[in-house]
């Protein structure tokens, strides 16, 4: 497969990459909308789209018709204080306020692979996702396919939904690379000189990190990356 174009939107402070990101996603939004009635889009958890979420939940869309999830999500109770879930619900208004279809990754009982398999089937009715907006770690990681994981997320066939193990931390239920790679459009959202070292470095890299899949997307990828 060969890679698409990345695509660089430079800003000074997250707040200003994170309002042109929104307008952007509203964009492609309105575009699906027009061609299939319907559309899916994924948002990342964690504190960097907070901004982001609250921008794009102000444009005015018929968020009826969308379908949201998230990247991914700690296996912790939805109203935790780690939990992704609690922090869209927060920051993204069509949500609080029931105006938007949303494929929670809660509820599906106490056991993280009964809950992924469940997730699986859930996540098969829906077509190929639309929009992807990721966040990265320092690490590499996206959603919760950390480095050293591979052997796990890469595995065939791909389900759909990964349980991700990262050591000291909370199990984790993510979207996998498939589905993640195959959106119709993704962007990442990332701030800070370590995270831009670690995009701009991934054609050295001896051994890939997990965002390089998307880097290698060969519909392409956009980077909203602020300075601070």
């Amino acid at each position: 497969m060969t890679a698409g174009p990345v695509a660089w939107h430079r800003f000074a402070t997250l707040a200003d990459a994170s309002e042109a990101l929104a307008e952007a996603v509203a964009i492609r939004l309105k575009e699906r909308l027009a061609e299939k009635g319907e559309v899916s889009l994924v948002v990342p958890g964690g504190t960097t789209p907070a901004r982001f979420l609250a921008a794009l939940g102000r444009q005015e869309l018929p968020w009826e018709k969308v379908t949201l999830l998230p990247t991914d999500e700690r296996f912790v109770a939805a109203d935790d204080v780690a939990s992704n879930e609690r922090m869209l619900r927060e920051q993204f208004a069509p949500l609080t306020q029931g105006r938007v279809r949303f494929l929670s990754f809660h509820g599906h009982g106490s056991d993280i692979e009964a809950a992924a398999s469940q997730l699986c089937a859930e996540l098969a009715e829906l077509p190929p996702l639309d929009l992807v907006v990721s966040g990265m770690g320092t690490d590499g990681h996206i959603a919760s396919l950390f480095p050293g994981g591979e052997a796990i997320f890469n595995a065939m066939p791909d389900s759909g939904i990964v349980v991700a193990r990262p050591p000291g931390l909370p199990p984790r239920l993510s979207l996998s690379r498939e589905r993640l790679v195959g959106a119709g459009w993704a962007s990442l959202l990332v701030s800070g000189a370590a995270k831009e070292a670690v995009l701009k470095d991934a054609a050295a890299r001896a051994t890939p990190l997990p965002v390089d899949m998307l880097l290698g997307r060969e519909q392409g990828l956009d980077v909203y990356w602020a300075k601070e």
